[in-house]
């Protein structure tokens, strides 16, 4: 087994060969990612009669959507299925027919579409789900068409993946936020159930990322990893990020966790229902990090509740100065042999390369030794 990390600056893309011509991709990253080092790395596993078993989008999140709106318009690899939550899975009660959208949910795609250049698609608002549809791509048929949710279990080939996050109590928030977003925006005047909304939620809550999904907190710098690991926890309460799609990738052999942007106490909660509290803590052939290294998504307690000796980074460091350092301190202190890999080669790689932080404790930072990501053999 073979998992890649591709640069994906602040975001995700992330492919899990689980056996020759057989991938999962775990979100895009931005468009650029895609173009550069996607759709390549897609155009040759094709060529190898390769296809994608399941295209996994963990959120609504730019830096985890973007690339995956270009490969849906270019299409360069067979997609079995895809898992995305979109906002006909996230409401409470059934939408109707696609062919009853309104003259508001038309004009919010006209004024998404009108916008210049972002780091994100210029039309990622109104085309993730008509592509999905268009495509004529399985959507969440695991999920026998509904909510991509913990608890689920899902056979794929000889492998199972455990659906960790979200539960309903995430889906419920996230749908209470984007119907007060659209109402403020004044896009609705109510909130409803009736129509179909899929362009209008991703528009809003694309639109909204930046601003309200991270609370950056300051952390002293000290050698004294025992001394970090006492920094305060503080969990990310965003709708957003507790809605990404998490998960237990199983095979005979091996056991992989990916976090996603999840919710600590989300992914903490199914660990302990999916295998029973008396068999903690849990063993993993390796863990992607939650929310790219945030101490808000990668509490102690979901640290203490995991053993393994591969921990992954999927970051360059922009925007919000991920890794956070104690998420990374609860990690090296836990016992010998640990190993970080970044997708990056960062100025925390090289903090961390100082002797005085090994001299109690036993770790490896691993970095790309080109520019093109980081593979792990499982």
């Amino acid at each position: 087994m073979r998992i890649i990390i591709l640069p994906a600056l602040n975001g995700d893309c992330i492919l899990v060969e689980i056996q020759p011509s057989h991938y999962i991709l775990i979100d895009g990253g931005y468009v650029d990612t895609y173009e550069n080092y996607l759709l390549p790395t897609l155009e040759e596993i094709a060529a190898r009669g390769g296809e994608l078993d399941i295209v996994v989008v963990t959120h609504i999140d730019c830096d985890h959507i973007s690339g995956i709106i270009r490969m849906m318009e270019d299409m360069p690899i067979r997609i079995k299925e895809i898992w995305y939550n979109g906002y006909r899975h996230i409401q409470s009660v059934a939408v109707t027919a696609a062919e009853k959208e309104t003259f508001i949910h038309r004009n919010i795609c006209k004024e998404y579409r009108a916008e210049k250049a972002k780091p994100i698609s210029a039309k990622q608002g109104c085309t993730l789900s008509a592509l999905i549809a268009r495509n004529g791509i399985p959507w969440n048929t695991s999920a026998k068409g509904y909510t991509i949710m913990a608890p689920m279990t899902s056979p794929l080939g000889d492998a199972i993946i455990h659906v960790l996050s979200p539960n309903n109590k995430n889906i419920e928030a996230l749908e209470s936020f984007w119907k007060k977003r659209l109402i403020k925006d004044g896009l609705l005047k109510k909130a409803h159930s009736e129509e179909f909304w899929d362009d209008a939620y991703e528009f809003s809550l694309s639109k909204d990322m930046p601003g309200f999904h991270f609370h950056e907190k300051k952390v002293s710098k000290s050698y004294d990893l025992l001394k970090l690991c006492e920094e305060a926890y503080e969990p990310d309460c965003s709708a957003s990020n507790g809605s990404s799609i998490s998960f237990v990738l199983e095979t005979k052999r091996k056991r992989l966790l990916f976090l996603g942007d999840s919710h600590s106490e989300t992914v903490v909660a199914s660990l302990r229902a999916l295998y029973g509290e008396e068999k903690a803590p849990y063993i993993f052939d390796a863990v992607k990090l939650s929310h790219h290294g945030s101490y808000n998504n990668n509490s102690p307690e979901l640290i203490k509740l995991i053993v393994s000796d591969r921990w992954l980074v999927s970051t360059n460091g922009d925007k919000y100065n991920h890794p956070d350092m104690p998420a990374l301190a609860h990690i090296i202190t836990k016992g010998k042999g640990m190993k970080i890999y970044f997708n990056y080669d960062l100025p925390i790689c090289k903090e961390l390369s100082d002797g005085l932080y090994h001299k109690d404790f036993d770790f490896e930072v691993i970095t790309p030794e080109g520019k093109s990501g980081i593979q792990i053999e499982i």
